[in-house]
């Protein structure tokens, strides 16, 4: 069984970070799920046991992660294992709020899941000591909000006209028009995927397919009944066909097969 806690911030975190997370219980058998893509990034401390990214095609092959990681933006659903003693502590940072923490562009994590050492050294691993002894949520989110603070300090945010675009992208969803913003920010097409590239890790176009995909994962919420042609209508796709073509691009699924397999969490899907 497993117990979550969540906890927003203080400024000036919160700019840059949706929420802290702290995840932990013990499982007896073996959990495998595939998680959609959502628009955000993730910074992982690991105090329990190993984690496993299961190969996409093979779930039984993979690798496993012991420590702490990053999870980058992601064009489709990635597969996690998880067994044994679970005790998880994440950052959710907000599209774009993670460019900040960083020095080099976030394209290089997309797709990716890599180890916070191959970035930072063993700075995180001290990190990592002082989350095992904290006790209470309380403490463990106030040594991660100070370790964050530290690496904010020396960071830069996006460029305005990216803030600008990730904003209208997330209010918009499927009614967002990149030829219209770009017109607005004064950039050129090829400038903004530039930027986008390096603040966000995603083209703008590729983000707003991932926020349209999300809108509809929200409107069918846990309905046990859904119009589908209503769906696609409302959230901005052309037809059911377009529909179904951009929900299984992220999720592996048919909007229907998702719906049979749905569980507590709308973004994760149990796999055998």
């Amino acid at each position: 069984m497993l117990s979550a806690v969540q906890h927003v911030p203080r400024l000036p975190l919160a700019r840059h970070i949706e929420h802290l997370w702290l995840v932990r219980g013990n499982l007896a058998a073996r959990w495998r799920n595939a998680i959609f893509p959502d628009g955000a990034m993730e910074l992982i401390v690991n105090l329990g046991d190993p984690q496993k990214l299961c190969d996409p095609v093979n779930p039984q092959a993979g690798n496993y992660f012991k420590s702490s990681w990053i999870s980058g933006e992601r064009s489709a659903p990635i597969v996690i294992e998880e067994t044994g003693l679970v005790h998880l502590v994440g950052v959710r940072f907000k599209p774009g709020g993670a460019y900040p923490f960083f020095r080099f562009p976030l394209s290089e994590f997309t797709d990716q899941v890599v180890a916070t050492d191959a970035v930072w050294g063993g700075a995180v691993e001290l990190l990592r000591e002082q989350l095992a002894g904290a006790r209470e949520p309380r403490l463990v989110f106030a040594w991660l909000e100070r370790w964050l603070e530290e690496r904010l300090r020396v960071g830069s945010p996006p460029t305005p006209g990216v803030t600008y675009a990730l904003t209208q992208i997330q209010a918009r969803s499927g009614e967002a028009r990149i030829g219209r913003i770009v017109e607005t920010i004064g950039m050129s097409h090829k400038q903004l995927t530039r930027e986008f590239d390096r603040c966000v890790g995603l083209s703008p176009k590729q983000f707003a397919r991932i926020c349209t995909f999300q809108s509809a994962i929200r409107r069918i919420g846990f309905a046990p009944v859904v119009d589908w042609a209503d769906t696609a209508a409302a959230c901005g796709y052309y037809d059911q066909a377009h529909f179904i073509r951009e929900f299984s691009a992220f999720s592996g699924l048919t909007p229907a097969a998702y719906l049979d397999r749905r569980g507590p969490f709308l973004n994760y899907i149990s796999v055998a």
